[in-house]
């Protein structure tokens, strides 16, 4: 207990010193800390930034964990409590974690316990998405030739903008881009592949085989858009996903005890929505610059 809440802290104070950053610098890294720390010195109402985005984007990353856990305790599979990760990144941390520490026994109980994180945190990284546009202050489009960087907009966003009269450029505020990060979090566990919570919720509706092409088919993609992106808006996050995924995470799923009962109907109109989930989350380019 005492390290998952370590943890937590030094990733909130990870993310509210980012938060202090992002909006005055166009890219956060650990050399604006320092700066980051001056702002807060001379302006202390920096701090309420830093606030704002971090109790957000925890708000989302604890949900969808959580969902993960409460799960498990439903059917009996012992697991940890979340670990949160602390990083010096653009976002301020690499996310957080659960570690399952027994076999899961059927396709429905790997079904509900890979989908129910996802939904968790899309369903607290919705009404986040209206406030943070809600908030947002409509920016002017970027001088020629300025040299910016540029967070796309997943199609969430985009049919808020549409259907709701939000501004399409907007100045950077704390909820619209914690509530961003959490969408594309979202959207890369969804991903079928391996053990990602898209690769239990695949496993469990078409089996081993139907996993493994398409985990292999997503890997070829991954890369693809890797190239893509970087040739087009010289942005390499791809390449890091994509190594991550071959060489750490893996693209295979470990066997079921009971691969034969049936996951029912019920479960594929859930899969369904969580496919609509990552359609409205996932961004080809989450950043550019230009």
């Amino acid at each position: 207990m005492v390290l998952h809440v370590t943890l937590f802290a030094l990733t909130a104070v990870s993310i509210i010193v980012f938060g202090v950053i992002l909006p005055s610098v166009q890219v956060a890294s650990i050399r604006q800390l320092p700066a980051a720390i001056g702002l807060l010195l001379q302006e202390p109402a920096m701090l309420s930034s830093g606030m704002s985005y971090a109790c957000t984007l925890l708000a989302i990353l604890l949900a969808h964990e959580l969902g993960h856990y409460i799960a498990c305790r439903y059917y009996g599979v012992r697991a940890t409590l979340p670990y949160f990760i602390p990083a010096p990144t653009l976002v301020g941390t690499f996310g957080a974690f659960i570690r399952i520490k027994d076999m899961i026994r059927t396709r429905r109980a790997l079904f509900d316990i890979g989908i129910a994180g996802p939904l968790a945190g899309f369903v607290i990284a919705l009404p986040a998405s209206f406030i943070g546009m809600l908030v947002a202050q409509p920016a002017p489009p970027p001088p020629i030739g300025a040299s910016v960087t540029v967070f796309q907009d997943p199609l969430l966003f985009i049919l808020l903008q549409e259907f709701w009269g939000f501004p399409k450029m907007v100045y950077w505020n704390p909820v619209y881009f914690a509530a961003w990060v959490g969408l594309l979090a979202t959207s890369l566990n969804l991903l079928p592949v391996g053990q990602l919570d898209g690769g239990h919720v695949v496993y469990a509706l078409i089996g081993k085989r139907g996993h493994r092409w398409a985990a292999w088919g997503i890997f070829a993609l991954m890369t693809a858009l890797a190239i893509v992106a970087y040739q087009r808006y010289q942005w390499a996050g791809w390449f890091v996903y994509v190594i991550l995924l071959g060489l750490l995470l893996g693209l295979k799923h470990p066997p079921l005890a009971d691969e034969q009962t049936p996951i029912g109907r019920s479960r594929i109109v859930i899969g369904i929505i969580g496919l609509i989930v990552f359609i409205l989350t996932f961004m080809p380019f989450p950043i550019s610059f230009s």
